[in-house]
């Protein structure tokens, strides 16, 4: 596991979680939903969401994305591969 905190950029929701994003040069497709925490990131509200994913070269993974409420802007937490 490494731990980031880089911008990526969601091409797609489903029911307002990512469904594809892209990162690093990679596209990412969410295969499953896992969890979603609300939490807090200096004074910016968060919501937290871990999800099974699989990269454009068919490599799965868990990550832990965010998204800021307010900017809309999601970045990239933590990956697991």
């Amino acid at each position: 596991m490494s731990l980031y905190n880089e911008r990526i950029d969601v091409r797609s929701t489903t029911g307002g979680h990512p469904a594809l994003f892209s990162w690093r040069g990679r596209m990412y497709r969410v295969r499953r939903v896992i969890g979603s925490w609300n939490g807090a990131a200096g004074e910016a509200d968060v919501r937290l969401v871990r999800v099974a994913a699989e990269s454009d070269r068919g490599e799965p993974s868990i990550a832990d994305i965010a998204v800021d409420d307010a900017t809309d802007r999601w970045t990239m937490r933590r990956l697991w591969e």
